[in-house]
């Protein structure tokens, strides 16, 4: 699915839904992960997930240019048009708890 001259930008396990009374609502059910990408390339995120999560990336001005919700296992893709730092949202609903691996490559 991916060529030889990738970049892996993130690949990491975790869990969303744990119980924090420190922080609003009480549930970490949001993550946020900051990618830099490059002008020209594609950038593909997969997402494997026991629970339904939904995606979001955001462009540098905070504008939404991609979202998919209840995914168990997709890739989204997009074409960068720009360097920039385009944020990932992973996020579920207040209560829910879902284990999550996600793989980010840009090629």
């Amino acid at each position: 699915m991916f060529g030889k001259k990738e970049t892996v930008l993130l690949d990491i396990s975790l869990t969303l839904g744990e119980f924090d009374p420190y922080v609003d609502g009480a549930y970490r059910n949001v993550e946020t992960f900051l990618l830099d990408v490059k002008q020209g390339k594609k950038l593909f995120v997969h997402v494997e997930s026991d629970k339904p999560v939904d995606i979001a990336l955001s462009d540098s001005g905070g504008k939404c240019i991609k979202f998919k919700n209840s995914v168990v296992n997709d890739t989204v893709e997009i074409a960068i048009s720009k360097n920039e730092a385009i944020t990932l949202f992973l996020g579920i609903f207040r209560g829910d708890k879902a284990d999550i691996s996600v793989k980010v490559r840009m090629g």
